[in-house]
């Protein structure tokens, strides 16, 4: 099985784990973590199948990661990725229903795990055979090949730990220069307390532009920066609808990119999006001292850009435009404004001290 073993070595690259003093443990505690999302999967299929329609999606991801686990297990394990060309082909045992086999993979995956904490390399091996047979029945029964699976866990793990971290190209390159988002920009936020309304306006030289805006919540949590957030995306991702319509820049001459890529439906995911991740930041000090973001948060935000054509932009391009975000945001929260800087060609964004 040539693409187990091409899959064996990618995991190897993306095992971000492998410097941990407990990295076995926490294979196996991912290994067994796993094997419950890939029986949650089979039992809301059982019980509401016509209600489920990610299902088949949700089970191909978990599947994947499942094998992630096993096969980095193993490679740990037992010194060598070349064990794993010995687990069998196919499976020839009794017919069971998806919940059965589910259920066998659970048993199965705990004997495992119990075999590696004893250290009985031999058994490790016969016991990982009966998790690899009860995978390809599984598969089989819901017409899923375990390659397809693999293909589609290399495809998201380099999406988010890419060995080579390149930009995306900009998607208004080819559009005039009018309808693209400034390459250079710079607005300063200002805060302004009017009786009891404290809001902030952006002002590019001598104009105000956009709307002036207030944190829209009882408790204060200094939400009313967060176009900052949009301009993160502008400047890190290369769209933002949001600041095409501030900034009235807007890809007009393309009737179908207007109405589709640049219209409200595309502003309201965008700041659908600012809230969600607003709302697990204020949980975490706002990513102060953190280099990464969750990866259950950058999934949530694949699902709602689908369909637009931000959709094909890797994690970790996502997540470099939260953390960023997050680092001026706190900036201006400190300083209760100031002015910031992006470079689209650079892709970066700066924070200067109010004047």
């Amino acid at each position: 099985m040539e693409w187990l073993q091409r899959f064996a070595i990618e995991a190897t690259r993306s095992d971000a784990l492998v410097y941990r003093d407990n990295h076995l443990q926490l294979l196996c505690a991912g290994l067994l973590g796993e094997c419950g999302s890939v029986n949650a999967e089979i039992k809301k299929m059982d019980r509401e199948r016509e209600a489920y329609p990610y299902y088949l999606g949700r089970l191909l991801e978990e599947m994947g990661d499942f094998l992630w686990y096993l096969v980095r297990l193993l490679t740990v394990r037992l010194g060598s990725a070349e064990a794993i060309q010995s687990l069998p082909n196919a499976s020839q045992k009794e017919r069971k229903d998806g919940v059965a086999l589910a259920i066998d993979l659970a048993q199965a995956t705990n004997e495992l795990v119990q075999m590696v904490a004893k250290g009985e390399d031999k058994s490790v091996l016969a016991s990982a055979g009966k998790i690899w047979e009860l995978l390809l029945r599984i598969a089989t029964l819901h017409g899923i090949k375990l390659e397809s699976v693999a293909d589609q866990n290399v495809q998201k793990t380099q999406s988010r730990w890419a060995a080579k971290k390149t930009y995306t190209r900009l998607f208004d390159e080819d559009f005039p220069k009018e309808e693209q988002l400034p390459r250079k920009f710079s607005v300063v936020f200002i805060e302004r307390v009017r009786g009891s309304r404290v809001e902030v306006l952006l002002r590019y030289g001598d104009v105000n532009i956009g709307d002036r805006l207030t944190d829209n919540m009882h408790d204060a949590d200094d939400y009313r920066f967060h176009d900052v957030f949009h301009f993160a995306h502008a400047a890190i991702l290369g769209w933002s609808p949001v600041v095409r319509s501030i900034l009235r820049c807007k890809r007009k001459s393309n009737s179908d990119i207007d109405e589709n890529q640049d219209g409200a439906r595309a502003i309201v995911v965008e700041e659908a999006i600012a809230a969600a991740v607003f709302g697990r930041a204020k949980n975490m000090k706002f990513y102060e001292g953190l280099q990464q973001v969750d990866f259950d948060l950058l999934k949530q935000i694949k699902e709602l850009v689908s369909g637009f054509e931000v959709e094909h932009l890797p994690m970790w391009q996502w997540e470099v435009a939260i953390l960023e975000g997050y680092r001026v945001f706190r900036q201006l929260r400190a300083s209760r404004g100031g002015e910031v800087t992006w470079d689209l060609g650079a892709r970066s964004l700066e924070w200067r001290p109010p004047a």
